[in-house]
């Protein structure tokens, strides 16, 4: 993934805003597995709590499901992502204003 981490806002919401755009445009498909937190954390070179922050806020978004075992899917409620797509539409186009 190309990150793009700024010092305009926190870092954890920032990851949680690309993964989103990632799962929301498929490069994570429904029921896919993501990477690690580690995994992520080094790619985007983040400490790996930042990282686990945003996963936790990705989980109660439920964009995301996480198992101890079984490492994180994205979700496979298509409505779902669906909504957060609409959602992230609007937001941008209030930006754009």
């Amino acid at each position: 993934m190309n990150w793009n981490i700024r010092n305009d806002a926190p870092v954890y919401t920032q990851l949680v805003d690309q993964i989103a755009r990632a799962i929301i445009l498929g490069q994570f498909p429904p029921g896919g597995r993501l990477p690690s937190v580690r995994e992520f954390a080094a790619d985007a070179g983040v400490n790996p709590n930042t990282m686990q922050r945003a996963f936790a806020e990705l989980e109660r978004l439920e964009l995301i499901r996480t198992q101890r075992t079984a490492g994180s899917t994205v979700t496979e409620d298509i409505a779902r992502i669906e909504q957060e797509k609409r959602r992230l539409a609007q937001a941008l186009s209030l930006i754009h204003i």
